[in-house]
């Protein structure tokens, strides 16, 4: 067990933790790293007492910076003193991670010294609270869209991670509970393996001891759909706004075709305005091809909405042409994510 490290982040933490580091040691791991994030004097005691133990150090945070950062401050602690472990042990303060589970990974990291190790909750059980077992679901999915990733935990805080991917986990953005999640998408990118070890699901009173804030760390973990729908937003009303424009420019010097005029201008700056919005600003990155690749894209779901509209109307429907149209463009708005994040803007 000396190969490994346990870290754990911990904010007003209670006799749970205690708990939990007493079983770590009882097992047979021998440094356990616990990061007090600003937690304050009225928690000093806790703190203390573990530090009664030999096997454990504790980090300290004047103020609460969030568990990212207290992720961040371990992993620099045992880079900067180039501690001899092979991997780390990541767990969370509230008991929820059994020392028998973080024996697993420590074999399985053993066993595929080259990748991630993730602890995978069983959300079929009945117990499991209802905001657990949805909110796993709908991050699932929307990890899988965003990186192309299957995992059947993405929430987990019981990670186990080779030392040598620290320093690069260090470049990874974010400072609270986004940071997990952000980890496991730079993971895909640096094209680091990831396998998973099923865990015991424990949750302690409803898992009410959590200091997970449903509205700031929601929006920090899906602030990259909340900016494509943003964005996708902004670009339909800015179109809107210039099929107006150009239609009372064009009215009267090409009373024809001004209608079709105004569609092509104002769809080619809505779409130049989207292209600057989704690389700058959603995906943050991209090469030379993606301009060219964005409007490729755009042909594409252009002419496939047109189609499958046409086709479900003539061939099976014959009615409800514009709830057929928002159905498929739904579904269109989706896979644009999807291939923006994996073809257009793709790190070369």
């Amino acid at each position: 067990m000396n190969q490994f490290a346990i870290i754990i982040p911990a904010y007003k933490p209670d006799q749970k933790c205690l708990n939990t580091v007493e079983k770590i040691i009882d097992t047979g791991f021998d440094r356990v790293i616990i990061v007090d994030d600003g937690s304050g004097t009225e928690y000093k005691h806790i703190f203390n007492s573990l530090e009664t133990f030999e096997e454990v150090t504790v980090l300290k945070h004047a103020v609460n910076k969030g568990k990212g950062r207290a992720l961040k401050t371990a992993f620099r602690y045992i880079l900067t003193n180039q501690f001899p472990f092979e991997a780390v042990i990541t767990a969370d303060a509230d008991g929820q991670h059994l020392a028998s589970d973080m024996v697993k990974l420590s074999e399985q990291l053993l066993e595929t010294p080259d990748k991630v190790v993730l602890g995978a909750r069983d959300f079929s059980k009945k117990e499991i609270p209802f905001r657990s077992r949805f909110g796993n679901r709908f991050t699932r999915l929307l990890f899988r869209l965003s990186t192309g990733t299957v995992l059947t935990d993405t929430q987990t805080g019981l990670r186990g991670i080779p030392v040598k991917y620290l320093s690069q986990l260090l470049e990874v953005k974010g400072e609270r509970f986004e940071y997990e999640m952000n980890m496991l998408a730079s993971l895909r990118k640096n094209e680091v393996e990831v396998t998973e070890v099923t865990i015991e699901t424990v949750y302690i009173d409803d898992n009410k001891s959590s200091h997970f804030n449903p509205l700031r760390d929601s929006y920090h973990i899906y602030k990259i759909f909340i900016f494509y729908g943003l964005s996708g937003g902004a670009s339909f009303v800015l179109d809107i706004g210039l099929y107006w424009i150009f239609i009372q420019l064009l009215r009267e010097p090409a009373p024809i075709l001004f209608i079709i005029m105004a569609t092509i201008a104002a769809r080619i700056l809505s779409s130049l305005f989207n292209y600057y919005i989704n690389r700058n600003k959603v995906f943050k990155q991209g090469s030379r091809k993606s301009l060219i690749r964005y409007f490729a894209l755009a042909a594409f779901i252009m002419l496939t909405s047109a189609g499958s509209v046409h086709l479900l109307y003539a061939e099976w429907l014959g009615r409800g042409e514009v709830i057929l149209k928002i159905l498929v463009d739904t579904i269109l708005f989706i896979f644009g994510f999807v291939a923006q994040r994996a073809w257009v803007f793709r790190k070369e």
